[in-house]
């Protein structure tokens, strides 16, 4: 008993406390990932498809283009770098298809993947996150409300999913190893509405995939590199609550390690744990935020804390040194200290 006191004192004398929001740069046109450089560069997505290099001394300068469809939730969605001239990129074609391509700096564009996306103009998804050489893809259920193309859960379609493919193969792409040997190989988890965001923790090899709810929650899932494939649940749960009772036979189902109501927040913007050197108190959390109510959190072993504020988030990024970086709707790109 006193040992459980103990570390209970311990944990709650080690939570996080508020933290500050230092501007790097404004004046962007609606954010939507920022991924860093080695020296220190930085490189921002702006939903219209203008990419923006953001240099050290706090001045943009358009960097590359790419053309995309920006209604709704379309547009530029993420893109991960390769080297100086080659980086990775998720958008919305002409006709609103989740499109994954590769590009060179002055050398055009090789298409990787294509996701059809039709009628609707939301949950595209579009997260690219690249890890020992694989590359990882959120794709949304195709819009609408309640999975009206019943996909989240079907392993032969490839939205609403979490994909890994190898992009470094002659072909367009390979399927790894330890991809799921049944439905569409390439994905690696399925039952989910719309991954906006998610990361992989290096240290510990799992993904942290935070998924947009319906009408009540929302919600982060949590999924181990390597395992199984894994069902979040949609539409038959949205978070831990019962969604549509015909969409939940046959299905295992895992349950998310967080979950939150609206009365606190109405879109998660998925983050990152944080591995930097900066903040020690927050080194091992889990830091996202929440689009509709600006709040920011951090989340560890079942407790989340509220740790500060900022209207609009879209996205969480990191500097080449692994401090947080966040963009926000209105053209703000900062950094947490």
């Amino acid at each position: 008993m006193l040992a459980d006191m103990l570390l209970a004192v311990t944990l709650a004398a080690a939570k996080p406390g508020p933290i500050d929001l230092t501007p790097v740069a404004t004046g962007l046109n609606q954010p939507t990932s920022v991924v860093a450089a080695p020296n220190g560069n930085l490189f921002v997505t702006q939903k219209s498809g203008r990419i923006v290099k953001v240099t050290s001394d706090g001045k943009k300068r358009p960097w590359y283009r790419i053309a995309v469809s920006s209604s709704g939730e379309r547009g530029l969605l993420s893109m991960v770098r390769i080297d100086a001239k080659r980086f990775y990129a998720a958008y919305t074609d002409a006709k609103g298809a989740l499109q994954v391509s590769r590009f060179r700096k002055g050398g055009g564009e090789r298409k990787l993947i294509r996701i059809p996306h039709p009628r609707y103009d939301n949950h595209n998804g579009g997260q690219l996150v690249l890890h020992e050489g694989l590359l990882y893809i959120s794709t949304g259920d195709g819009g609408g409300t309640g999975d009206p193309f019943r996909v989240a859960a079907d392993p032969r379609d490839l939205r609403g999913k979490i994909l890994r493919i190898d992009p470094t193969c002659a072909k367009r792409y390979c399927i790894p190893k330890g991809n799921p040997k049944s439905g569409r190989r390439e994905v690696i988890a399925s039952g989910l509405r719309n991954p906006w965001r998610f990361s992989i923790d290096p240290v510990t090899s799992r993904l942290w995939i935070a998924d947009v709810g319906q009408n009540a929650f929302e919600e982060v899932n949590r999924l181990r590199i390597g395992g199984p494939r894994v069902d979040f649940g949609w539409a038959c749960w949205e978070a831990r609550s019962r969604y549509d009772a015909t969409r939940c036979a046959g299905r295992k189902m895992r349950k998310p390690v967080l979950s939150y109501g609206h009365d606190i927040g109405e879109s998660v913007t998925g983050g990152s744990v944080y591995r930097g050197s900066d903040l020690p108190r927050l080194r091992g959390w889990y830091v996202f935020g929440d689009f509709i109510s600006g709040k920011l959190w951090a989340f560890r072993n079942g407790t989340r804390v509220t740790i500060g504020r900022a209207d609009g988030v879209t996205s969480f990024g990191q500097t080449a040194s692994g401090e947080l970086l966040l963009t926000t709707i209105g053209g703000r790109l900062l950094r947490i200290g």
